[in-house]
């Protein structure tokens, strides 16, 4: 294949290439030509700037063009580009590099590419560069912390922030954080993340729902409205049983919520109030519901086995007859229950 390469002055050069020859192949059979080195060469199809590694004959069919535009770029970026591409720590040379390079995006760039961290140590301008900083938090979100304001302010560059690391939105402009669909994103991939929402979809039902059921631990950071939702909360001890500890005091009086706590996890008993963990009724119910919650009733249960058994016996025999559904299996369960 025939390639044609104009310069800004109208200089042109043309050589033949194989098929198969890349961007890179192109570069280096204009140096040879020009004298310019590869390093210095910025080769364009159109408006892009293709990869070295790109196919030449596929770029300029994308492009629809029959020729490159060639622009030399300046001897000190491309000595700084070098030196990134070469090196395994590319952020260790841009900590040293001088203002002027990590003012220049070109060069700063390619190192956000392989270290989105390095954002702190680019410009001011350059922090505030969109382009730029969704290159850095699409590699580190957490990145994000070093933008500008506005672009912590920004739903598009906070979202590509969060699918990278959730915890970017610990950084999210407030605005953003009172965001129900940035909520939303940051929440369902981290639960801890509800604590850095604002106060009103702290107690949202559906956010703190999604929250809790990833990591009950979610509920710490819920309002007290939100632990008081008795249908968020019934969802949620299903799961995880040991959610009861955060339940509104209300809801911890709640036994068909806290029977289902307890038979999820028996180590929920000791989240009920200290009442129904004295009340022989709720006791033989959460017995029955899961045995090993035994230990965690109340100590006079605990200390008298064969009191409770005899206790336990007469209300099973009335439940039973009430035909109380967590009851079905007596027997078995009773038999557990004497053990202890």
């Amino acid at each position: 294949m025939k390639v044609t390469i104009y310069g800004i002055g109208g200089t042109c050069w043309q050589f033949d290439a194989e098929e198969s020859a890349t961007v890179g192949d192109a570069k280096a059979s204009l140096e040879e030509l020009s004298g310019v080195a590869v390093r210095e060469q910025r080769l364009f199809a159109d408006l892009l700037e293709p990869d070295d590694s790109e196919v030449l004959a596929e770029v300029l069919a994308l492009d629809d063009v029959d020729f490159l535009s060639y622009v030399r770029r300046d001897p000190e970026e491309a000595r700084w580009l070098e030196k990134v591409g070469n090196s395994p720590f590319p952020q260790d040379l841009l900590r040293s590099a001088p203002e002027d390079i990590r003012n220049n995006a070109n060069v700063v760039v390619p190192v956000l590419r392989r270290h989105g961290y390095s954002l702190k140590l680019a410009s001011a301008e350059l922090r505030a560069d969109r382009d730029v900083v969704l290159v850095a938090v699409a590699q580190a979100g957490a990145a994000l912390q070093h933008a500008s304001d506005d672009l912590r302010a920004d739903k598009g560059v906070v979202l590509v922030a969060i699918r990278q690391n959730a915890a970017a939105f610990a950084f999210a402009d407030s605005v953003l954080r009172a965001d129900r669909e940035v909520v939303m994103a940051a929440v369902s991939v981290q639960s801890n993340m509800l604590r850095h929402a604002s106060e009103e979809l702290r107690g949202d039902s559906e956010i703190v729902r999604i929250a809790a059921l990833r990591d009950a631990m979610a509920l710490e950071h819920a309002t007290e409205a939100a632990r008081n939702d008795r249908d968020v909360m019934l969802d949620v001890v299903q799961k995880h049983g040991h959610a009861l500890r955060f339940a509104s005091l209300a809801l911890q009086y709640d036994w068909e919520l806290v029977l289902t706590a307890i038979e999820c996890d028996a180590g929920a008993m000791k989240h009920a109030p200290h009442d129904l963990r004295t009340n022989i009724h709720f006791v033989c119910k959460a017995v029955l519901a899961n045995s090993c919650s035994l230990q965690y009733a109340g100590e006079e249960f605990r200390a008298n086995g064969s009191f409770f058994a005899d206790s336990i016996g007469q209300q099973i025999r009335a439940c039973q007859s009430a035909n109380y559904p967590l009851f079905a299996d007596t027997q078995n369960t009773c038999s557990v229950v004497c053990a202890n």
